[in-house]
């Protein structure tokens, strides 16, 4: 069984999803080097940098895109992993001279895919950045670049550029949904609130998207990280799988392996797009998982999905 799953390469709408905890402060970044598995030492103005935030036993608690500022770094991520995130930071940052504010509520997120929307971006921004993770600003807001699984744009907007967009662009209705689906075929995690605190970030392969530095030093979580690279602890990671059923799954929904006549609790959803064509999930399951393997939803067993592949090496 092979999924037609497909997601289309033009799009624009709003994102509900995204907040971001802005850590601001002379001693953001020093502070934040002590507590996330990026190196935030090397995080310049022009690139973004991905990165997670976990407990001392190597749980996640939030992954994040780092975006340096004048006052500090944002840190742009899931809404749902920011209470948790937000109110360990603060915990430890009592004597040092930082802030830490889930400043949400000061943009909008927009959505951005094809050659309309980059035409009118090019209207709006002095230079579009030109590289995957390059991040360009203007007093109105920063427009950020990925380019998996194809090139697209997120942008975060104050609200004169917010009606700008609005005015220039027709909204997709499944944007959303086609931004959510472009995440899970680039095979990037993220953490909800069923999914707080249950995965080290090797289980959510963030090791091969250069989200752990391992030179760095210590770093809250870090013996758990570095134990379960250099001693091959971990026995799970993420995989892709497709549905050719628009019936879509939510974050710590289980998923179930086939097993000759049988069938076996398996995984776990980190996240699920629906779209026309089908359903994608970025889900954690047995490092061994072949593309043979066929898995079922066990909220809705007729939910069929198969393995696609990663766009990246786990070796």
């Amino acid at each position: 069984m092979q999924s037609s799953f497909s997601t289309p390469e033009s799009f624009y709408g709003e994102l509900t999803n995204l907040g971001i905890i802005s850590v601001e402060g002379e001693e953001a970044v020093s502070y934040l080097q002590g507590k996330v598995t990026n190196d935030m030492d090397s995080l310049g103005e022009e690139r973004i940098q991905l990165g997670c935030h976990c407990d001392f036993k190597g749980k996640t608690w939030n992954i994040f895109h780092a975006i340096k500022t004048p006052e500090g770094v944002d840190l742009l991520c899931h809404r749902e992993s920011i209470p948790a995130s937000l109110a360990e930071l603060k915990k430890y940052g009592v004597f040092s001279k930082v802030e830490f504010n889930d400043t949400t509520a000061n943009w909008q997120y927009f959505a951005l895919s094809g050659a309309e929307s980059e035409q009118s971006l090019k209207g709006i921004f002095e230079q579009l950045p030109t590289e995957h993770l390059q991040v360009n600003s203007n007093e109105d807001g920063k427009v950020i670049r990925f380019d998996a699984p194809f090139t697209r744009y997120l942008v975060l907007a104050k609200p004169a550029l917010a009606q700008q967009l609005n005015q220039q662009l027709t909204t997709s209705k499944m944007a959303e949904a086609y931004w959510e689906a472009a995440d899970i075929l680039s095979g990037l995690a993220n953490i909800q609130g069923a999914t707080s605190e249950q995965f080290v970030p090797q289980m959510m392969n963030l090791q091969a998207l250069q989200a752990i530095s391992f030179d760095k030093g210590c770093y809250m979580g870090q013996e758990v990280v570095a134990r379960t690279k250099y001693l091959g602890k971990n026995k799970r990671a993420a995989f892709i799988l497709t549905s050719d059923n628009s019936s879509s799954l939510l974050a710590g929904d289980i998923l179930e392996a086939k097993i000759g006549d049988n069938w076996r609790r398996s995984g776990t959803v980190l996240r699920s797009a629906s779209l026309e064509t089908g359903t994608c999930v970025l889900a954690i399951l047995p490092n061994d998982t072949t593309a043979e393997q066929i898995f079922r939803s066990k909220e809705n067993p007729e939910q069929l999905f198969t393995v696609a592949p990663l766009p990246y090496s786990l070796d």
